[in-house]
């Protein structure tokens, strides 16, 4: 092999490495900016119509809110793998009454989800024939909310209302946000706020257990529709908080928490329904649509199934 062949065959191997090298490079940075900064979402669901639509692909800001460290190791797109300890940095601000907000699902944290923020803690929700009301002020509609169902009597008991009583999603409340700082005693007289303080007190990660008769039974979310019954049936001293007896427990709230609701008010599946949103569990700001993409559209008509007037639209 000549010399001139020797030098074009490492040319060649030059300019193959440098382009795996800038490969790489534009990957871990790609990376670094979704763990960081930027996180991709898609609309799986009508909850937030006509805010936003099944189908819009999202940007959110993770940054405004703090970085929030992975709490989860193992292989995406499956349940295969494991939850470890998170810390959050400090953010330029919190979420706020108004926000777009994709965070955890509190009852499956491997699950995301997006609602408007309506309350911070220590405000009171309530809802009267649909409107909403926080601290007796109107929460106005966003510009493209939406109600689809027809209006619930206010002497209608919902059963899959939180808390338990509280009415239903036509005429909601009053319900307090809980806010740091509150401290909740148990005893049997006050057995009514159980639950929803049970629901908290797992939301912020902490374990209670039900003894009786020599048995014990740890409640958590997936067992949820037993509680009720627990509650009624069983005295303050058969639980227990991280292994402390409930009526020797003085517990105190760690998060904020906040009030979500769908724009779709009708047809969402929010805090009306599974309760407040701790802090722990946000993720980031809903920041701008960058593609828009009507799925139940044949393809042959692309140009309806392509909504190009909604790309680049800001999220309000």
């Amino acid at each position: 092999m000549n010399q001139n062949s020797k030098q074009q065959k490492n040319t060649e191997k030059s300019t193959a490495r440098q382009y795996v090298e800038s490969f790489f490079v534009a990957l871990i940075i790609a990376l670094v900016i979704r763990a960081i900064i930027i996180y991709p979402f898609r609309i799986p669901t009508g909850s937030m119509e006509d805010t936003l639509l099944v189908g819009d692909f999202l940007l959110a800001n993770k940054f405004v809110y703090g970085l929030r460290s992975p709490d989860w190791i193992g292989i995406p797109y499956t349940k295969l793998g494991f939850e470890i300890p998170f810390f959050r940095t400090p953010g330029f601000r919190d979420p706020k009454q108004g926000d777009v907000v994709i965070f955890k699902y509190p009852r499956d944290p491997k699950l995301n989800y997006i609602k408007r923020c309506i309350a911070v803690s220590g405000d009171t929700v309530k809802i009267v024939r649909k409107k909403v009301y926080v601290n007796g002020r109107l929460f106005p509609d966003p510009p493209h909310a939406k109600y689809i169902g027809a209006m619930y009597p206010e002497s209608y008991q919902e059963f899959s209302i939180f808390p338990p009583g509280a009415g239903n999603r036509d005429n909601y409340g009053p319900v307090r946000v809980p806010a740091p700082g509150d401290v909740y005693v148990f005893s049997d007289s006050n057995k009514n706020v159980w639950y929803q303080r049970f629901q908290l007190i797992i939301y912020e990660g902490h374990k209670i257990t039900l003894s009786y008769h020599g048995q014990t039974t740890e409640l958590t979310i997936s067992n949820q529709d037993r509680w009720q019954r627990a509650i009624r049936t069983y005295p303050v001293s058969s639980f227990a908080i991280d292994e402390t007896p409930l009526d020797k427990c003085r517990y105190t709230v760690k998060n904020v928490h906040y009030f979500m609701m769908g724009d779709n008010r009708d047809n969402s599946l929010d805090s009306r329904y599974w309760g407040f949103l701790p802090e722990r569990y946000v993720v980031g700001e809903g920041l701008i649509i960058y593609f828009s993409w009507n799925s139940e559209l044949p393809f042959y008509q692309l140009t309806r199934k392509l909504r190009i007037t909604r790309i680049l639209n800001l999220i309000h």
